[in-house]
């Protein structure tokens, strides 16, 4: 009984056509999801982010800073990605430092782009049943969790929501050309790259759709010519506040080609995570990656481009194309980080869906037939499970370091971070150990001769942290922590100008440094007093 009346009450004939498909993906990724609602912060980027931002974000009148800064707020000025503070902002204003609010919009933010990916992939195809699947997919995968479950995976979501929105009307302008569509189109590409910068190369897929699905230049040039004029002035103002936020920073072309290069077998293992989900990292390297599933994949898939019995390489090319385009500029973009987080595959699994449907045995599939719809049930649970219980690493910033120190043991990021969090804990014993592999994975890791000698300073042995600080000054003379911890050595030592020599430096490397600032005016007015 219970079997008909959903069949007669919810899967209706056409039922994909109404609002039950994107009731039941709202369902499916609140069960996979919901659990984050209770999440903390991992102390990789959003503390950064967030905690240490709360007086910028919770001020609706610092709006407009937001645009003309890095992401961080910092010196770096190497990311400019304004929407991504403004999303932030947003949620500061509503929920403070209540990071159940940041988690529901991380929901919500997937759950719109995997309801736009619906809709694009419905159109494209015109078959929802297919769609719908590869929509549900996108859902749970486990290797997109990380977009999700982890705050400023949300860049992804956001750039992924506007990125649809902008081929969606560009289809429009495409097919009719209204001036409410070129806006659109030009807007939400100009939302996009204020979201991240990796999406520059959109008005290229405009291109390739152009000339692939073959349309007649004569009657629809014009519309493409005028798309891409669109697209380039908007590029053209998003260069122009870029290089006022950034300060004219530039990627080094030369260093972006080796990039690229020598991560090009490690993206191959980091794109099988979307068809073999496992060896899952927060903080997955280079040198930890395992290779097995590439050629456990690899073969499986030219198996099916040579054995397919009927291809449609419109659809194949095309998806190959969208995923290219934006799979590989991240590997360009920040030399300094990991290069191999899972949350960049978001964006660009949909070009390996829309692939999907060049091959007829993927574009065959329909809930009538029972063995696809058991296939179909058994792949979403499966996904929704290795999400469910990996997203668990993001709960908070303890249990995401122990994860990434032992899923990626070569990283002395890894290693000196969770050293820092032991450190935050008063585990100083553990947290030394911790900094000492990661000097001995790299010895010119920076802050970790200044966090031993945070160490030593707090156990009073003031010549052992000396040491240890005016290793790490070596390395990296200008940084402001570490000659504030050397001024706190002398100024123990009573040797109160030593100390207020190196906090004045402090100060001048960065004015943001109010601890400095408030132990240089507690020492004048210990001088007054005397």
């Amino acid at each position: 009984m219970k079997k008909d009346f959903f069949k007669k009450h919810f899967f209706i004939t056409g039922w994909l056509a109404t609002w039950r498909p994107y009731f039941l993906l709202l369902v499916l990724i609140f069960l996979v999801y919901g659990r984050s609602l209770f999440f903390d912060l991992t102390f990789l980027d959003d503390n950064t982010l967030i905690l240490d931002k709360q007086e910028i974000l919770s001020d609706i009148s610092n709006l407009s800073s937001i645009f003309t800064t890095d992401a961080f707020f910092s010196e770096n000025r190497l990311y400019y990605r304004p929407m991504l503070n403004v999303s932030f902002m947003f949620d500061a204003l509503f929920g403070s430092l209540n990071y159940a609010v940041y988690h529901l919009s991380n929901i919500i933010w997937h759950f719109l782009a995997v309801v736009l990916s619906f809709a694009l992939l419905s159109r494209l195809f015109k078959r929802k049943q297919l769609a719908f699947l590869l929509a549900v997919i996108m859902a749970v995968h486990p290797a997109l969790s990380q977009a999700v479950a982890w705050l400023p995976g949300r860049n992804d979501s956001l750039v992924t929501v506007f990125a649809i929105l902008s081929f969606w009307f560009f289809l429009n302008f495409l097919e009719k050309e209204k001036i409410s569509n070129f806006i659109a189109l030009s807007l939400f590409f100009f939302l996009s790259l204020l979201s991240k910068e990796t999406v520059i190369f959109l008005p290229l897929l405009f291109i390739a759709y152009f000339f692939i699905f073959r349309y007649d230049w004569r009657v629809k040039g014009r519309n493409l010519l005028l798309s891409l004029l669109g697209s380039g002035t908007v590029m053209f103002i998003w260069f122009l506040l870029r290089d006022v936020a950034l300060r004219g920073g530039q990627i080094n072309s030369t260093s972006a080609f080796i990039s690229i290069l020598e991560n090009l077998l490690p993206s191959g293992a980091m794109m099988a995570k979307i068809f073999l989900p496992f060896n899952l990292s927060g903080l997955p390297v280079a040198v930890d990656t395992s290779y097995i599933y590439i050629l456990i994949i690899l073969p499986i898939l030219i198996f099916l481009f040579i054995f397919s019995k009927y291809k449609d390489w419109r659809y194949i090319l095309f998806g190959f194309f969208w995923f290219g385009i934006f799979f590989f500029p991240p590997f360009i973009i920040a030399e300094a980080a990991p290069f191999l987080l899972e949350h960049r595959l978001y964006l660009p699994y949909l070009g390996l869906a829309i692939a999907a449907f060049g091959f007829s045995e993927l574009r065959s599939f329909s809930w009538v037939r029972k063995r696809h719809l058991l296939i179909a049930a058994i792949l979403t649970l499966f996904f929704a499970g290795i999400s469910f219980f990996h997203i668990g690493i993001f709960s908070d910033r303890l249990t995401f370091w122990e994860s990434a120190a032992a899923s990626s043991p070569h990283s002395p990021l890894a290693q000196k971070n969770l050293g820092a969090m032991y450190y935050l804990d008063g585990n100083l014993d553990k947290a030394e150990i911790r900094f000492r592999q990661a000097l001995n994975l790299n010895p010119d890791e920076a802050m970790v001769h200044n966090n031993l000698g945070a160490i030593y300073i707090d156990r009073g042995d003031l010549w052992r942290a000396e040491a240890e600080l005016n290793k790490e000054l070596d390395l990296y003379p200008n940084y402001d922590i570490a000659l504030f911890n050397l001024g706190r050595v002398y100024y123990q030592r009573k040797e109160y100008q030593s100390a207020a020599l190196l906090w004045q430096k402090a100060l001048q490397a960065n004015p943001l440094n109010y601890q400095a600032q408030l132990r240089l005016q507690d020492l004048q007015a210990e001088k007054k007093e005397k």
